[in-house]
């Protein structure tokens, strides 16, 4: 949820900028981006960890492993767009290092349990599949859900590669939405 309040940011972002500039129909730009079907594949290969509990604890490291391999295919079909590309590639690379340390399951704080009292570390897992909370530790901790964000409806437990991966997906769309390529034709 939280990435779709960072992609959500960066197209208000774009339309600001492209409204202040006197710039239209930048839209044409996003048939420069390729292969936008894979991250959408990648968030569909998600879907097993919801509603498939018992196939996903067999199998979750095969689906979290194209998961990522869909997020990585697309960033390395878009690498002209740098500097998105490198804060979503670390982001993504963070969240999958930190969940495949950890039995292919994300780390999610114990402070979860404090912040939402009505809930059980064995809730969480029966929930979704491919998270657990750390009650004994976790492997590079750091990097799992840790951080707070007491927002309703997108709030919840974030890790660093995903604030990396919303501010890299913000930019990657303001960069996107604002590039001048395609000047409108004064006649």
């Amino acid at each position: 949820m939280i990435l779709l309040f960072f992609a959500l940011a960066g197209i208000l972002i774009a339309a600001l900028l492209n409204f202040f500039h006197g710039r239209k129909n930048q839209y044409r730009n996003l048939g420069e981006i390729r292969g936008l079907w894979l991250p959408v594949l990648g968030l569909a290969l998600e879907l097993p960890f919801t509603l498939f509990l018992a196939y996903a604890e067999k199998a979750g490291w095969m689906f979290t492993i194209a998961s990522y391999l869909c997020i990585f295919a697309f960033l390395f079909l878009n690498r002209q767009k740098r500097a998105p590309v490198w804060l979503i590639g670390l982001g993504t690379f963070c969240n999958f290092f930190v969940i495949a340390c950890n039995g292919w399951r994300m780390p999610v704080s114990v402070r979860a349990l404090a912040v939402y009292p009505d809930i059980t570390a064995e809730a969480v897992y029966a929930k979704k599949a491919n998270y657990f909370v750390a009650l004994h530790g976790a492997n590079f901790s750091f990097l799992s859900d840790v951080i707070y964000v007491p927002i309703p409806r997108i709030g919840g437990f974030i890790s660093i590669g995903d604030i990396l991966l919303g501010l890299g997906t913000a930019f990657f769309i303001v960069q996107t939405l604002t590039d001048n390529k395609y000047p409108e034709l004064f006649i």
